[in-house]
């Protein structure tokens, strides 16, 4: 399907277009959805291993005390004495992270299917490469320490809001890698690859750096939890970067065996 056609106002060319291409918008969802699905599922299914679990976590703390970078419990406890800025870091950690990638991966799609598609594989192939971490490598989040060490630095500021979600789909000890860094991360990669105005670009960092913030003061997560998200969502991107290109140079496997419709392609 061809980029945006023609110029000026709305036309019915452009009426048509706009509705193939939500149709199609509404088909990649429901992919997307029952991939998305799968990867929470892996990850619910991890078994808790709370002991295993705070030994890593402390062996992070540590290595980030070696390293001057162990600011969690300074921020945590300056943003525990102001209730707004605890309540807006909340709203943030559990309200706007998923929106806002699903908004911008929208955008995506109806600005430059090729480019939507190697960001969409990313994200789902970053979240398989996690199910293997989540295994090898729990990790007691800073809110949870309390409940396995002497540590009474941290405080649970969003139990609430999580318990509403599905049991299975939980689990609480995949602090390793933190996506909530990782996905915001490949939501900048996105703004910078499609955009080329400073504003949504200097937009997009701030988000980032805002999502950062929020992560640390709400105790979910360590810096070096962040790290490992940004690495892993780079290693998927360079991997979904060059399967793009692998499919691009041969034409006529892409033909046989995957769903095409123009421009758009399934499953990756």
């Amino acid at each position: 399907m061809p980029a945006f056609p023609g110029e000026g106002g709305l036309t019915r060319e452009r009426v048509r277009w706009l509705a193939g291409r939500s149709v199609l918008l509404a088909f990649e969802l429901l992919v997307f959805f029952a991939f998305f699905g799968l990867y929470f599922l892996g990850r619910g299914m991890v078994v808790d291993r709370p002991r295993v679990a705070t030994d890593n976590a402390l062996w992070i703390i540590d290595v980030q005390q070696t390293l001057g970078i162990f600011v969690e419990p300074s921020w945590h406890e300056w943003a525990m004495d102001r209730d707004w800025f605890i309540d807006v870091a909340n709203f943030t950690y559990n309200y706007l992270h998923m929106p806002f990638l699903l908004l911008c991966g929208a955008l995506f799609f109806f600005v430059d299917l090729r480019k939507y598609r190697v960001l969409r594989n990313s994200l789902l192939l970053s979240g398989f490469l996690a199910i293997p971490v989540y295994w090898l490598f729990p990790v007691t989040p800073p809110r949870l320490l309390h409940l396995h060490t002497d540590e009474q630095a941290f405080v649970d500021t969003v139990g609430e809001e999580r318990r509403a979600i599905a049991e299975f789909l939980v689990n609480d000890y995949a602090a390793v890698p933190s996506y909530h860094f990782g996905w915001i991360l490949l939501l900048v990669i996105g703004a910078w690859w499609f955009a080329r105005s400073p504003w949504v670009r200097a937009l997009a960092v701030a988000f980032i750096a805002w999502m950062s913030v929020t992560i640390v003061v709400t105790a979910n997560h360590y810096f070096l939890d962040m790290v490992a998200g940004g690495v892993l969502v780079l290693v998927a991107f360079l991997l979904a970067y060059r399967w793009e290109r692998w499919v691009e140079e041969r034409p006529g496997w892409g033909q046989r065996w995957l769903f095409r419709r123009g421009d758009y392609r399934q499953p990756v």
